[in-house]
């Protein structure tokens, strides 16, 4: 009887202490993630912040007939101890940290299709996200309007 008692009080030892260290084991603390702010600028160096909650901004010009291109030139990550109180410089490995597609234009009599270039008169909606895990998902759109 003593023996099958000291069992059992083995038995539940054990099973409390498994317990007790796997309830541990997924208390590992996740790692913060930032927000960013984005700002895309084109070829003649007008630019556009976006600034955390703002994922839609809207610029309309004249006709000209000069091509415009456009791209994210800088972006801020509040609060990361990396990234220092500055714009840093969209090149080399942080060009990998946002994605995007080429524009889509709607032309003045209601086609759509995706473009490189801007330049036509009628309507653009051009879109870039974050892909970096350590930010807070960012999606925006800078809608432009020549006409």
């Amino acid at each position: 009887m003593k023996v099958k008692k000291s069992i059992a009080v083995f038995i539940t030892a054990f099973l409390l202490t498994v317990t007790a260290l796997l309830s541990f084991a997924g208390c590992k603390q996740k790692d913060p993630t930032y927000d960013v702010a984005i700002k895309v600028s084109n070829n003649y160096g007008k630019e556009w912040v976006f600034e955390p909650g703002v994922d839609e901004l809207f610029y309309e010009f004249e006709y000209t007939g000069e091509e415009m291109t456009f791209g994210i030139d800088e972006y801020y990550v509040y609060g990361d101890p990396h990234g220092g109180d500055r714009w840093l410089d969209c090149a080399g490995v942080a060009i990998n940290w946002f994605g995007g597609s080429s524009p889509l234009y709607t032309s003045p009599t209601g086609e759509q299709y995706n473009t490189e270039i801007i330049k036509e008169k009628g309507e653009y909606s051009i879109a870039f996200h974050t892909n970096k895990s350590a930010w807070n998902f960012r999606s925006i759109r800078l809608f432009v309007t020549i006409k």
